[in-house]
């Protein structure tokens, strides 16, 4: 599905973008060692992060992705880079290394403390603040605000892991979701769901102080914002934008 022109597509039935001009395969948002993290608490969840993570990696490849960027928060503990999360991290890189995909970057997010060093010796690129593509496209996490987000085309923000709850069989659920806006500035945002399976995120809506991002909060026009709904076994779904979609409830 298109994103944006020919420049941006979804990745088949997968959470991630693919921009191929420029044969790079984006993600957002994996938060690996989220599971340790969560067993430190006393809740003990399937190890699925790093799995779906190079499963999606798998994919880019097969779609000719020769680069990928990673928009943020490729781990989940703030405070240290914990035992876990390394190894991980080095194995991530390392299959993406053998698939081909010799150019890695990561724009940092807010959860990307103290990776830098580790990464660089796996010759990992590192950006603070945005990453541009060729078409105006400008890469960034989304916690902090960029100067240059007025210039731009279109921005690529993860940080929300913009999810939909719906209605099915009587049940609610959450099914996590890209949200495409118009920009105040011109220009379009988007927001991608997030590669951690459990990070389900931001319930998507009309109310800009219910997001995370300030980028989302100031610039999004969310009347106008359309939810497409990703998941690998219903496909990839357009629905109407939030205004008239949320009158519909």
């Amino acid at each position: 599905m298109d994103v944006l022109g020919q420049s941006l597509k979804v990745l088949g039935r997968s959470p991630a973008l693919m921009h191929v001009r420029d044969s790079t395969l984006i993600v957002s948002d994996i938060h690996l060692g989220y599971e340790d993290s969560m067993a430190q608490q006393g809740v003990y969840l399937p190890r699925l992060q790093l799995k779906r993570a190079k499963m999606i990696l798998d994919e880019g490849a097969r779609a000719g992705a020769r680069r990928l960027v990673i928009d943020g928060d490729l781990k989940h503990v703030f405070e240290k880079l914990t035992r876990g999360e390394k190894l991980e991290v080095v194995e991530l890189v390392r299959h993406a290394l053998e698939l081909g995909i010799k150019d890695i970057v990561l724009v940092r997010g807010n959860h990307d403390t103290f990776v830098t060093p580790l990464l660089k010796e796996f010759g990992v690129d590192v950006v603070e603040d945005y990453l541009t593509l060729d078409g105006g496209i400008l890469i960034t996490h989304g916690h902090k605000l960029p100067d240059a987000i007025g210039s731009a085309d279109a921005v690529v923000i993860g940080h929300e892991h913009p999810s939909l709850e719906i209605s099915l069989a009587g049940s609610k659920v959450k099914l996590q979701v890209l949200l495409k806006a118009p920009m105040k500035s011109g220009g379009t945002l988007i927001v991608m769901p997030a590669i951690g399976i459990y990070q389900t995120g931001t319930s998507v809506g009309l109310d800009p102080s219910a997001y995370l991002s300030p980028i989302t909060k100031e610039y999004a026009v969310l009347e106008e914002a359309v939810p497409i709904i990703i998941d690998r076994e219903i496909g990839t779904v357009e629905l109407p934008p939030l205004g008239s979609l949320l009158r519909l409830r």
